[in-house]
């Protein structure tokens, strides 16, 4: 993202120029029991190359590139008051995925665990949940999909003036 573009409008179009979509799925930990607890999420952002010059490469230059757009969007769905639960985004994972229930298209992937900000092996509760949903809602309002990508409806976006 040149800065150019800033605020909504401008994480839309990296969602749109991306295809972003997302999953979720449990963090989970071995409880005192021995058996499976989850703890929290984990928000998995994903997103292409925008038409890449050649092939892209793991952990080439357009790579870092999704994967900078994609933490900007992570870093705007974040709540931004304390909570119980805490948020972590992950590092640079160099991998290019190609996921067969996305027609194997190129995809950077980055995770943002939710979890409790304390007592870290207490049982997901009502607080990442509502996280959780507070996210996916913010992604929702950026056009991006759950689950596999999914074009906006309407025009296509006009590079030259920014807009829909």
């Amino acid at each position: 993202m040149n800065g150019t573009e800033q605020g909504l409008d401008g994480l839309k179009r990296l969602v749109e120029r991306h295809q972003v979509c997302w999953e979720v799925w449990p963090q989970e930990t071995i409880g005192r029991e021995g058996r499976r607890v989850q703890v929290g999420f984990e928000l998995d952002l994903l997103g292409t190359h925008d038409h890449p010059v050649k092939p892209p490469m793991p952990g080439c230059d357009q790579c870092a590139e999704v994967y900078g757009d994609l933490r900007r969007i992570a870093q705007w769905i974040l709540p931004k008051e304390e909570r119980e639960s805490d948020y972590e985004i992950g590092a640079f994972d160099s991998s290019i995925r190609f996921p067969p229930e996305r027609e194997f298209r190129e995809e950077i992937t980055l995770p943002i665990r939710i979890i409790h900000r304390e007592g870290f092996e207490r049982p997901v509760d009502a607080c990442e949940v509502r996280c959780l949903r507070e996210m996916e809602k913010k992604l929702e309002l950026l056009g991006a999909s759950k689950g596999k990508w999914h074009p906006p409806v309407g025009p296509p976006a006009d590079p030259e003036k920014g807009t829909k």
